[in-house]
Order: structure tokens, then C-alpha cells, then sequence
């Protein structure tokens, strides 16, 4: 009876190892094939594609069809699942696969309705974008045609994907649209905040951009209900927190550099977009040849394009103007038919589309209607109350030709080419940096920006009933900011102000605080001063640089204070001889770090409330304390905390903050202060969607990394207040491009090439990237070597 025990229970214990193992090697099926030969239906003649050692693809197709096809074949075998979700999202689809928890954002993604919006976008497109979107459609659906094993979440969560259509690329196109030119949040909290202290004091709070500061270029009565306006946050923050889409730390940085100012003496050009963190990247690298076109940088997984990168003659970059192009409109509803709205006096039937939106778990799909007015989606409709809320928005205008814009640079030869793609460019505007091969820099901030009427600053929500308000079109393409061959050999650009007071026509009223610019411009200046020149190593340091111009503005406050404790002034005295470096092992970085957290809060949240405190430390470009630092006025006014007596100055209330912020640091890490390395509270994350969200499964798919830097700096690593300390943006995508040697060009992403958790290439780059390192950019058949996989015509 033993010997037979022992047997079965070495049986158990051989399927207990040969079952998971088994598992496990059949998942792996799931990664990429990287060699051999494929035959495939639909191609012109074949594809080459080489894989580097990061795994990043050189797609080398017979012709540029063939070359879109490679770049959708590669997309699906990495980044399957990062595609099926993003289409999700823009869909409106998320409940179909994760449930109710999602329903309250596929409501909101069919009132905006992106899917109607892009078939007339379709339509508007050049032939060669067409050709372009249907061959890189086709690429993705050969792959999935020929049968592998999914990626693991597509196990997990038990579905297929749909085969790719050509309105899923476009409609991630508005996707990131969204990311980077919303100012809808800015409008809700801007009256939300005039109805809670007063237009005065709101503008105390969200001051304008300083008048100072560096331009990237020389030279109401309404009420909206408060249940409206938090509906509406709600969702965004959860788009934001669990969807990696948008945010305020969607920013960037880029700069272009003359000749005259580098080694080489030919220009160089870098960037940094910052968007929200994630595993995978929201960037792939890539290269892609075919008989016309030839170029290489970062993608985004669902786009036939290199969006941000060079060809064989141009090079660019881009972040964001920050433009306000979205306007709120208070809507009139007929008390007698609520499907009606009120236009000069006459009522008018809203545009009513019925969608049918499936949720796991139910047996009925839920019929929703997505109501439109004149100006765009009833978005207060995700509301069970408030005020009737219309968004007018450029992206969801007729006619988006944004894509044939990116493919247009792809095949651009010099200025006036690349000039004639940025025409046709619609949304998100951005801040695009140009070098060529011929020693030219340039600049412009293209896209529709509108025109509105004398009295409507688009700051806050307007009437809608009425035409008064309406825009007067766009600003011609020749009256948009742009320099060509400046004056000061460079150009750089951080989301600061593009233009001073000058310029005639509005672009924004909500610039990013102008720190990294003016560190990008100190450094610049500093490393081509007399007879130095700037190499491809200098640009890099830039990039890595993690000093913070903001801290000059607080420290002398701050230092000029005497503790209240001998723990208090041994934390004044660190700050004293502290150079504003957000380094990893920096200890003042931390009580820097912590004593603005506390600080923020001790000063605004009393009068303020928690709710409305929070949504403008989320939302608002965080000026507002040096603001109030700095006016004696509005100090008295701001440093009295309203629910205590008697009246705090500003000098107690900062070290009741700074007593809350050692409080902090001392339960996170210890008592010892010289233990308080900004690095052990400074965590960079990189969630997975949905995984993070799902315990059992969140230590298999999410990465995490200890990270220096903060909001200000160039290599910029913001965190929340709602989440003290924690990084949930980045730069994530880098690279410097050499015009003297394009082959002498660099570039990184975030996690790794690779979206299947059991491929090497699935977070290879994290450290790398943190440590600013790069990948070779590697350009051209004869410069690339690695794995050969070939997709032949199938017969």
C-alpha cells in the first residue's frame, strides 16, 4: 500500500510540474515569429524584416503598400492585445469584456461618437492615405489569419478579436487627439472655482503665464450644477488612472540646434513626448522602407506612420501647443421635448443616434442614446443631473485630414514639403521642430486652432442657445506661429507659451509653467557659449538633465525660514545647501518634494474643500503657490487657514506643512533623515490594462522602477497628489537624431518592444531608459543586422 501511495503521489506531484510547464510552453507559441519564411495573401512582391537586438523591426518591403502591410503584420504580432484595448476605448466596448465597471466610459466614448466622426474622415483622405490604411489593416489581419495562440490576456478574459479595419486606425488617432488637446476639465474647473471663491480670487489661483517667462517663439453669470461637472471629472479620471488617456503631465520636449552650434556643424534635433506610463509602451520603434518612402522613429500600435522620427532627408519632433480648440456650451432643452434645444430663439431637434452597448454579465445589450446639438455631444448626458452640456471640438469637426499630414512628412524632402504636409494637419496641434540634411531649422505649430468672437476667451462654458458665441472659422495656415533659420540657431519648446502678447490671435490660456523650457534654453546657451560646441552626448544630457528651475523660485522662502524644532531646521539646513537636482539619491529632493505636497494642501484646501482642491491640483498647471508666495496681498488672504483662529501667516502655515511633510517621510522611511533617498519614495509605475487592476494578477503584468526628477525638470517625472510620490508619466519615447550621420542618431522607449508578458523584450528597456541610455537608431538594409523574417506572396 505504500509503494502504491508513493506511486500516485509521485504521479500528482509529475502533473503538478508538467502541467504548468506545459502551460507555459504553449503560451510561449504565442510570441513572434522572427525567422523563416511566411507566405502570406495580399502583397504587392514581399517584406524583409529584421530584428535588431532590442527587437525593434526594420520593415524593408517591395513597395510602400508592402512596407504598410510589414508595419501592421509586426504591430500584431507585438502589441496585439495594446490594440484590441485601445480600439475598445475608442469604441465605447470596454464593458463587453471587463463588465459594469466600464459602463460609465463606453457611455461617454458613444455620445462622443469618434466611429460616426471618422467615416466621414475616410472619406476626406488622399488615395495614398487610403492605400496606406487598408495595406496596414491587411498586415495585422494576416497574421491573425494564420491562427496563433493569442496573447495571454485574450485567454484570460475568454474572446477573439475582430479582424482590423482601416476606421480602428483613425479612430486611435482621435484617441490620442484626446490626450493632448483637451480643455474641456479646464473650463468646468475654471467655473466651478469662480462659483466656489470668486472670479478674483480663481484668477489668484490660476494665474496667466508669467510675463517673463520664455516663449518658444520672440517676439460670466452662468452656473453649472456641481453633479454635472462631477460626473464629468469622474470619467475623465478614470480614463486618465486605468486607461492611461490624458492627464495634465501630457506634455513633451523638443529642440532643434543650427549647425553653427554643433560639433558636426550640422543640426541636431531631439524629443521627448510625455504621456501617461504603461506596460507595454504607448510607442514602438520601428523602421520602415518600401519604394518611395523610407523612414524610422516611434509608431503608435494601430497607425501606418512614423509619427515622430526622420527620412533620408528630414528629421522632426514634436510636443504639445496646448491649444484651446474644445469649447462647453450650456444647452437650453425644450421643457415640453427634451430631444429639442433652443437656437436664436427656435427650438431645434438634437441629432439622436441609438447604441447598443453590451455589458459582461448581462443578458440585454443597454440601449443608449448619444445626443448631439449644433456644437458636438451632449457630454452632460453621463449625468443623471446637472446642466445640459454641449462640446464643441476640432477633432470632431468634418473632414480630420491629420493622417495624410503624418504620412505627408514621411515622405517630405525638405521645408517646403514638409510646410505642405503640416497643411493638411488638423488635430492635436503641436510644436513640430524641422532639420534636413541641407543645415535648415525650422519650426511651426500647425492645426486648426478657432477664431472666436471678441468677449469669448473659451475660459470657461458659454451660452449655447444663442449664436453670439459661435467661432469665425480658423487661423490661416500663414498666420500660424513658425520660424525658419532663427536668428539664435536653435529652437526649443517645453508646452510654454509659443508666442507673447503680440501675436494676434489666441492660442491658449493654459501654458505649461515655463521651468523645463527655460533649463533647455540655460543649457543650450551654456554648451555653445564662445567657442564650445554641442555634440549628440551634450544633447543626451539634456535630455537627462533632472535640476528644477522651480525650486529658485521657493527655496529662498523656504531656507529663509527658522524651524520651529531641531528636526525642522535640520531639514531647512539640507535645503540650504541643495542645488535644485532632483537626483535618485537626493535627500532634499524628498523633504522638497514632501513640503510642497503638505504645503499645497495646508494653504488652498480650506477654502477650497477637498473635492474642488483636489480637481484643480489635478487638473491646473500648478503656478498658483509661487504666485501667491510671491503678493503679500494674496498671501494674507491664502496662508490663514479659514477653519482655525487666529489668522496663520504664511511663515506658520509653511512649517505646519513642513512638520506634516517630516510626519510623512518618517512613517514611509524611518526616523534616520539621511536615509531619505528620493528614490525610495519616488516610484516610476507602468501599469497593464486591465491587469494592474486585478491583484492575483497585477505582480505578473505590472513593472515598477525607483526614478529621480519631478514636474519641472527636462527628464520630467511628475506624481499626483492623490497618490503622493508615485510617477504615472514620462518621457516615453526619446531620441536625438545627427544630421551630419543619421546613422549616429539614438532613440529608447519606456518598457520594451514587446507587449506578451513572457517575451525578453516586454520590459528589457525599463532600466535603460531610466538611466537615460539609448538604442541605436539604425537606418538602411546594409547597417542592420539580427533576425530575418521574410513574407513572401502567397501563390
Amino acid at each position: 500500500m505504500r509503494r502504491i501511495v508513493g506511486i500516485v503521489l509521485l504521479v500528482i506531484l509529475a502533473l503538478l510540474i508538467v502541467i504548468p510547464l506545459g502551460g507555459y510552453f504553449w503560451l510561449r507559441t504565442s510570441l513572434p515569429l522572427t525567422s523563416g519564411t511566411v507566405r502570406v495573401a495580399g502583397l504587392d512582391g514581399s517584406v524583409e524584416i529584421v530584428r535588431d537586438h532590442w527587437g525593434v523591426p526594420h520593415i524593408f518591403g517591395s513597395t510602400d503598400h508592402d512596407a504598410f502591410f510589414g508595419l501592421g503584420y509586426v504591430h500584431a504580432q507585438d502589441r496585439l492585445w495594446q490594440m484590441e484595448m485601445n480600439r475598445r476605448i475608442g469604441a465605447g466596448r470596454l464593458s463587453e469584456i471587463l463588465g459594469e465597471a466600464t459602463l460609465s466610459v463606453d457611455k461617454f466614448q458613444r455620445t462622443m461618437g469618434y466611429y460616426r466622426t471618422v467615416a466621414t474622415d475616410y472619406a476626406a483622405l488622399s488615395e495614398r492615405s487610403q492605400t496606406a490604411l487598408t495595406a496596414y489593416a491587411a498586415g495585422v489581419n494576416a497574421w491573425l489569419a494564420e491562427g496563433h495562440t493569442l496573447p495571454p490576456e485574450f485567454l484570460l478574459l475568454g474572446f477573439e478579436p475582430a479582424p482590423w479595419q482601416p476606421y480602428d486606425s483613425l479612430v486611435w488617432e482621435k484617441m490620442m487627439s484626446w490626450d493632448l488637446g483637451g480643455d474641456y476639465d479646464l473650463e468646468l474647473l475654471r467655473q466651478q472655482l469662480v462659483q466656489a471663491v470668486g472670479p478674483e480670487r480663481t484668477a489668484q489661483l490660476l494665474p496667466p503665464y508669467p510675463a517673463d517667462g520664455v516663449n518658444i517663439l520672440a517676439a460670466s453669470d452662468l452656473v453649472i450644477a456641481p453633479g454635472a461637472a462631477d460626473a464629468i471629472f469622474a470619467i475623465d479620471r478614470l480614463l486618465e488612472r486605468q486607461f492611461a488617456r490624458g492627464g495634465r503631465e501630457s506634455g513633451s520636449n523638443n529642440w532643434v540646434i543650427g549647425g553653427e552650434r554643433t560639433e558636426s556643424g550640422s543640426p541636431i534635433l531631439a524629443d521627448d513626448p510625455h504621456l501617461a506610463t504603461s506596460i507595454p509602451a504607448i510607442w514602438y520603434l520601428a523602421e520602415i522602407q518600401g519604394d518611395t518612402i523610407h523612414s524610422i522613429g516611434a509608431t503608435f500600435p494601430g497607425l501606418p506612420a512614423i509619427v515622430i522620427g526622420h527620412n533620408e532627408e528630414v528629421a522632426w519632433g514634436v510636443t504639445n501647443v496646448g491649444p484651446d480648440v474644445q469649447d462647453l456650451y450650456v444647452e437650453r432643452i425644450n421643457p415640453a421635448n427634451p430631444n429639442q434645444y433652443e437656437v436664436d430663439g427656435q427650438w431645434q431637434d438634437m441629432a439622436i443616434v441609438e447604441e447598443l452597448i453590451t455589458v459582461k454579465g448581462e443578458d440585454e445589450p443597454l440601449r443608449w442614446a448619444a445626443r448631439s446639438t449644433r456644437h458636438g455631444p451632449l457630454i452632460s448626458d453621463v449625468s443623471d443631473t446637472g446642466t445640459p452640456l454641449a462640446l464643441r471640438w476640432t477633432a470632431l469637426e468634418p473632414g480630420d485630414t491629420t493622417m495624410d499630414a503624418f504620412l505627408g512628412l514621411n515622405y517630405a524632402a525638405d521645408w517646403e514639403e514638409f510646410l505642405d504636409a503640416q497643411r493638411l494637419f488638423v488635430t492635436p496641434s503641436q510644436n513640430f521642430v524641422y532639420a534636413d540634411r541641407a543645415g535648415n531649422i525650422g519650426y511651426i505649430a500647425p492645426g486648426r486652432i478657432p477664431i472666436r468672437v471678441d468677449g469669448h476667451d473659451g475660459m470657461t462654458p458659454v451660452p449655447g442657445w444663442t449664436s453670439e458665441y459661435e467661432w469665425q472659422g480658423y487661423i490661416p495656415f500663414e498666420e500660424l506661429p513658425m520660424t525658419f533659420n532663427p536668428a539664435a540657431g536653435y529652437v526649443a519648446t517645453a508646452n510654454n507659451r509659443v508666442v507673447g502678447e503680440e501675436y494676434p490671435h489666441l492660442l491658449s490660456n493654459d501654458w505649461a509653467p515655463p521651468f523645463r523650457a527655460e533649463r533647455i534654453v540655460e543649457l543650450i546657451e551654456q554648451m555653445s557659449a564662445g567657442a564650445e560646441k554641442i555634440s549628440v552626448d551634450d544633447n543626451a544630457a539634456i535630455q537627462g538633465d533632472r535640476v528644477s528651475t522651480q525650486t529658485r523660485q521657493l527655496l529662498p522662502f523656504l531656507t529663509g525660514l527658522t524651524g520651529a524644532d531641531e528636526r525642522q531646521q535640520q531639514a531647512i539646513d539640507l535645503l540650504k545647501a541643495w542645488d535644485g537636482e532632483m537626483a535618485l539619491a537626493s535627500v532634499p529632493a524628498a523633504i522638497y518634494q514632501a513640503w510642497m505636497m503638505h504645503l499645497e494642501r495646508a494653504m488652498f484646501e480650506d477654502d477650497l474643500r477637498t473635492r474642488l482642491f483636489e480637481e484643480m491640483s489635478t487638473r491646473a498647471n500648478p503656478l498658483f503657490l509661487e504666485n501667491v508666495l510671491a503678493d503679500e496681498t494674496l498671501a494674507v488672504v491664502w496662508c490663514d487657514n479659514v477653519l482655525s483662529i487666529p489668522a496663520e501667516t504664511c511663515d506658520e502655515t509653511a512649517l505646519h506643512a513642513l512638520d506634516a511633510a517630516l510626519d510623512d517621510l518618517t512613517e514611509r522611511l524611518g526616523g534616520n533623515m539621511n536615509d531619505w533617498r528620493w528614490e525610495k519614495l519616488h516610484i516610476t509605475q507602468y501599469p497593464h490594462n486591465p491587469f494592474s487592476q486585478v491583484s492575483y494578477l497585477k505582480g505578473l503584468f505590472h513593472r515598477t522602477i525607483a526614478n529621480g526628477g519631478d514636474r519641472y525638470t527636462v527628464n520630467v517625472a511628475p506624481v499626483r497628489l492623490a497618490e503622493p510620490y508615485i510617477q504615472t508619466h514620462a518621457p516615453g519615447y526619446r531620441h536625438i537624431i545627427d544630421l551630419a550621420d543619421l546613422n549616429n542618431s539614438r532613440f529608447v522607449i519606456t518598457t520594451g518592444q514587446s507587449g506578451n508578458v513572457l517575451s525578453t523584450h516586454y520590459d528589457d528597456l525599463i532600466r535603460p531608459h531610466r538611466d537615460v541610455e539609448y538604442v541605436p537608431m539604425t537606418f538602411g538594409r546594409e547597417h542592420v543586422e539580427g533576425d530575418v523574417l521574410r513574407l513572401e506572396l502567397q501563390q
